[in-house]
């Protein structure tokens, strides 16, 4: 009887946790959806995946009446999510994470084209004028004794950061896909469901993904060409080189959690270090260099293309 007790609170919370997260991921998606996911997995590895699928329902349901017009966004998310669920304990964790980053993705600039449009605008349009009103502001706080060319420098920025948004929602798609396999994996983990998810010390991002690079670096270069198309390769180059930068940067901070990890640095000497590794990155590209370079050199001699590891490495016992 304590038992059955147990089970049916432990439903229940999972079933709140699911709604409750479906419904604040309309707003706040980086909180919202991993909590969802959570609930999700905890009940879909408990046998319960109809009921999962129920209260994700129900927590669109409320979202579309939170946010109006927030179901374009987290109808096709919240199916991803069940989706994921149910595919890692039978899939590689990479394809699924890929179909979580491309729905996000799509789903995030699909609800704000619809604003924009709402507004009697387009999604470029509104992200432009956004970005001219910020810059004059910032030009009018320097006032006229401010160097010429630092205006000149924040207009090109401001312009850098108009061509490049739709790189902007491949990585914020990752930073929150990221959250929620790793919110699956911990309510794997409470059920003893088996999960191929491994700790971050241990990430390796298929090498397919240099395709993408690859790629960028040729439309940017076909850019400097003289016809009419050219300012479009420049830009379709240009977001699918910082695409791939958000991969390599993944891989090399799995890089750095392996030193970490080796080294036998606690939780929160890792976490304080990976924070400000990752901050460093912004300025520098350290990291995301070398998860470039780790393709190739194997820092961690981690096992590839089924051949094993020159020096015998030890599944890691960490969780992340």
């Amino acid at each position: 009887m304590e038992a059955r007790t147990t089970s049916t609170r432990d439903v229940l919370l999972l079933v709140l946790a699911t709604v409750l997260g479906t419904a604040l991921a309309s707003s706040v998606a980086l909180f919202g959806l991993p909590i969802a996911a959570a609930g999700i997995a905890g009940l879909a590895y408990r046998g319960r995946t109809l009921t999962a699928a129920l209260a994700a329902g129900v927590g669109v349901g409320v979202a579309s009446i939170l946010v109006p017009g927030g179901v374009i966004f987290i109808a096709p998310v919240a199916i991803a999510v069940v989706l994921a669920v149910v595919l890692l304990p039978k899939r590689s964790v990479q394809l699924v994470a890929g179909m979580l980053i491309g729905v996000i993705a799509l789903a995030s600039a699909g609800f704000d084209a619809m604003s924009a449009r709402a507004a009697g605008s387009t999604l470029p349009a509104q992200l432009a004028e956004q970005a001219k009103l910020v810059t004059a502001e910032f030009v009018k706080t320097l006032g006229a004794s401010a160097p010429a060319d630092l205006a000149v420098q924040i207009k090109q920025a401001s312009a850098f950061v108009v061509s490049s948004w739709p790189s902007v929602y491949f990585q914020s798609a990752v930073l929150v896909t990221v959250l929620i396999v790793v919110a699956i994996a911990w309510a794997a983990r409470r059920t003893d469901t088996p999960l191929d998810v491994p700790p971050l010390s241990r990430l390796d991002i298929t090498p397919h993904v240099l395709w993408i690079f690859v790629g960028g670096l040729l439309l940017l270069a076909a850019s400097y060409g003289s016809f009419s198309a050219s300012a479009t390769l420049g830009v379709v180059g240009l977001n699918l080189v910082l695409c791939a930068r958000t991969l390599f940067f993944l891989q090399g901070i799995g890089v750095a959690a392996g030193v970490l990890d080796r080294a036998g640095v606690g939780l929160g000497g890792r976490i304080l270090a990976l924070a400000a590794l990752a901050a460093l990155d912004v300025f520098t590209l350290a990291i995301s260099f070398s998860g470039l370079l780790d393709f190739w050199v194997n820092f961690r001699r981690l096992p590839r293309d089924g051949e094993m590891p020159a020096a015998p490495v030890e599944p890691s016992t960490r969780r992340w």
